[in-house]
């Protein structure tokens, strides 16, 4: 199942998040059994999935509906592309059903697999009264990261982005007025059965310009969070800086080694970089009850820099 993706000019951003979505359990499991959708996405991914699965080559091209040369993503918007085609196709049917003039939505397998919720609830300071906004989906979590020369845990992270919020003003419809510092908590009420997580390593400062944050990141091959395991099995990797850089993905197969895929060039390796991970995938550890993993279900993907 090492196979590469042959690089057709810019497209090594889109090789390392396609070669970690496609060796996602669940979701290649899905297309190699299954012909049901017949998207143009769905089409070319099946092809890959296959080709990957069945090991039936050293490389592969994917098709031109998956990767574009002309366009230049990074990794993280090509992920949210892939998978947002992918949720739209599986969600389509050909014809609505007799008597009908609005094709219904089916259920779709990215949003089973990928899909989770936040929540953000605002307290106030005068009547503590509190008010809880609708929940948002997600199919990736962006990290915060800050510049340090110590490094840092992937658990700290995680916790910068759900920190507490003072709030400016806030108006409380039990006061009726506008209050200061109020306090929004936002809280992860869902989590997907596949986490990814996007380590945000560039920012921009007052002129505009982009600069990229080479902070360590140290994370577990295997996460816990609500007494939940998950298991880290695929990472995204930036090699440069915010002007010109190259993605890799690091992935564990089935054989329990990890392997660089470098476009067409596909390496086993012994150790993971921390520096340079960019997107972090994960799945919930297959021990547990199922019950527990559709509960709170959390495949560890990757980190991207």
């Amino acid at each position: 199942m090492a196979v590469g993706f042959q690089n057709q000019g810019n497209s090594c951003s889109a090789n390392s998040a396609l070669q970690c979505v496609a060796h996602t359990p669940e979701l290649s499991s899905f297309f190699l059994k299954s012909d049901s959708v017949r998207g143009e996405i769905a089409i070319e991914f099946r092809k890959v999935v296959r080709v990957i699965w069945n090991n039936a080559s050293k490389s592969v091209k994917p098709g031109p509906k998956l990767t574009n040369p002309s366009v230049q993503p990074d990794a993280q918007e090509y992920l949210d592309f892939l998978l947002g085609a992918l949720d739209q196709e599986f969600k389509k049917q050909e014809n609505p059903p007799k008597g009908q003039k609005v094709r219904p939505e089916l259920p779709s397998p990215v949003a089973d697999f990928f899909e989770g919720q936040t929540k953000s609830t605002v307290k106030c300071p005068k009547c503590s009264n509190m008010v809880s906004s609708t929940p948002d989906s997600f199919t990736s979590l962006s990290l915060p990261v800050h510049e340090t020369a110590q490094p840092v845990s992937l658990e700290s992270c995680i916790r910068e982005y759900t920190k507490d919020d003072v709030l400016d003003s806030w108006h409380c419809p039990k006061c009726k007025r506008n209050q200061k510092d109020a306090v929004k908590k936002l809280e992860l009420g869902k989590l997907p059965r596949n986490l990814i997580l996007h380590l945000a390593r560039f920012k921009c400062d007052s002129s505009g310009s982009v600069e990229k944050i080479d902070t360590t990141v140290e994370f577990p091959q295997i996460l816990t969070l609500w007494e939940q395991e998950y298991k880290l099995y695929g990472l995204i990797n930036h090699m440069g800086d915010s002007d010109y850089g190259h993605y890799t993905a690091t992935i564990k197969l089935p054989n329990g080694k990890w392997y660089s895929f470098d476009d067409e060039v596909v390496e086993e390796i012994f150790e993971l970089s921390r520096r340079r991970a960019f997107t972090i995938m994960d799945n919930p550890n297959p021990a547990k009850p199922a019950s527990e993993i559709d509960k709170i279900g959390f495949n560890f993907i990757w980190i991207m820099d």
